[in-house]
């Protein structure tokens, strides 16, 4: 019995799971153009372990933040599974820390366009909002007194953010996927505009 997680809010990365959520297997490729190479990954990645795709228990997919090329290929793929009768758990990298208990925080990526993301929480309150990226260094002088180190999953693309959701999740597991799955989340591909905005072509 075995859960399969994917993630290509970023790169691809792809991972095996017990019946207990811990990691069987766990695969990060630097990988950017995740639909050329997904099949085949996890193809890899279930025939280590003797496994057909319909056998597995269910998937655990990463649903943004991300670029939509991105969001669109897990989607796909998880969407094809759910056709299967295939439980799917699907949650956002935001949202890890608060998973693991951390009661306050910032969490930023790269918006594309010039921008970045950032979303607060403190407790059950959360504010999401769009910023300059020249502006990051202000956010995190005026934000970091109350909400402590900045957060972030894009390894190596923010320099001045060493905190990682990705890296809580290939750490701890159990308490991550354990928490998803009891709470029956399935969120929907997290974008950071309105589809209208984020395909918008200014005439001038």
């Amino acid at each position: 019995m075995a859960y399969l997680f994917i993630d290509t809010s970023d790169h691809l990365v792809l991972g095996l799971l017990d019946e207990n959520y811990r990691w069987l297997d766990f695969v990060e490729t630097e990988d950017k153009k995740s639909s050329a190479s997904i099949h085949s990954h996890v193809y890899s990645l279930l025939e280590k372990r003797n496994l057909k795709i319909k056998e597995v228990q269910g998937l655990f997919q990463v649903a943004g933040p991300g670029s939509y090329t991105g969001m669109r290929i897990s989607e796909g793929m998880a969407q094809v599974l759910e056709w299967q009768d295939i439980p799917i758990y699907s949650f956002y990298h935001f949202s890890v820390p608060f998973i693991l208990g951390i009661e306050r925080g910032a969490w930023v990526s790269k918006a594309f366009k010039g921008e970045i993301f950032l979303y607060e929480w403190r407790g059950e309150k959360v504010e999401k909002s769009l910023h300059s990226e020249k502006d990051l260094s202000s956010l995190q002088e005026k934000l970091s007194p109350e909400l402590g180190e900045f957060w972030t999953h894009f390894d190596g693309v923010i320099d001045q953010i060493s905190r990682s959701s990705a890296q809580l999740i290939k750490e701890k597991p159990e308490e991550v996927f354990s928490y998803v799955a009891e709470s029956q989340l399935r969120e929907k591909p997290f974008y950071y505009r309105s589809l209208e905005n984020e395909f918008h072509v200014s005439n001038k």
